[in-house]
Parts: C-alpha cells; sequence; structure tokens
C-alpha cells in the first residue's frame, strides 16, 4: 500500500451546523454533512469517496435484504483542550469490522481505508464536534453487501 491513502473528497456547498441547535440533541437523530463511502468490485475496494450526507441506493434484490449480510461498529470521536478531534480506539474497532466481516463472507477492509478514511471525514467534519466533558460525535461504520441475487453466496 502506499504512504498516503487516496480519498476523493466532495464538500457540502452549505453545511447544516448553523441550523443544529446543539444543545437540544437528540441520539441517533442529527447527522454531520458528509459520509464516507467505498465500494467493493472486482476483488479490490475502489478509491473511498466521501460526499454529502445523503440516501444510499441499492436494489430490492441486494443481499443486506434477503441475508442479513450487514455489520457495523460503533465509536466516538472527542475534541480535546486544544481543539484537537481524536477518535477513540479506532484500531480496535478496525479489528472487530474485519472480524464480523470474515464470519459473514465479506471482504476484509484495509486499514488505511477504515481508519484514513474516518480520520479524514471526521477531520472534514471537526466543528461537529463539541469540546467539554460529555461530548463526543458517535460514529457508526458499516458495511452492506449490495449485490443484487437471492442466492446465498459470499459477495463479489
Amino acid at each position: 500500500m502506499t504512504d498516503a491513502y487516496e480519498i476523493v473528497i466532495d464538500k457540502i456547498q452549505e453545511s447544516k451546523l448553523s441550523h443544529t441547535d446543539f444543545d437540544n440533541l437528540t441520539f441517533g437523530k442529527t447527522f454531520t454533512d458528509h459520509m464516507l463511502e467505498c465500494t467493493w468490485r472486482d476483488g479490490k475496494w475502489e478509491t473511498a469517496v466521501i460526499k454529502p450526507y445523503g440516501p444510499i441506493m441499492v436494489e430490492p434484490s441486494c443481499k443486506v435484504f434477503h441475508y442479513g449480510q450487514a455489520i457495523f461498529e460503533g465509536m466516538k470521536a472527542f475534541k480535546d483542550d486544544a481543539g484537537d478531534v481524536f477518535l477513540f480506539r479506532p484500531e480496535d474497532n478496525w479489528i472487530r469490522f474485519n472480524e464480523s466481516a470474515k464470519r459473514l463472507a465479506m471482504p476484509e477492509v484495509p486499514e488505511e481505508v477504515f481508519i484514513e478514511g474516518l480520520k479524514t471525514l471526521v477531520n472534514l467534519d471537526k466543528d461537529w464536534v463539541r469540546h467539554g466533558e460529555g461530548l463526543s460525535l458517535y460514529l457508526r461504520p458499516f458495511m452492506i453487501a449490495s449485490e443484487n441475487g437471492v442466492a446465498a453466496a459470499p459477495i463479489n
């Protein structure tokens, strides 16, 4: 692998930050401006893309709906006293994520795709991470089998 993993970034035109009431957030109901997407195709991971948060388009025949081929992790990003943002134990999340991928016959995600992708995403949306005791940004990396077909088989 290379020293610097390439990630394409498509920034949102107008942030939702100014319309967000940080004093009255409900967990799991407010989302940042961007999301990270990376596709497994023809036996390899394509270039990751950070793009404006929005719907993921999949067909009704994709395997996640028929065989439950989906995995997720959960982690937090915090802002320190200097204003720097950091992820809490991303390597542990990456290891667990790949253990789940192996169990469900899904492709393992290289460390630089998972960790560098999340670090780049959090850095882009760092203004969403508030500083203070008990404050954090919750991240939910996930993978779904979006391949079409109703035959049970490892994904391609």
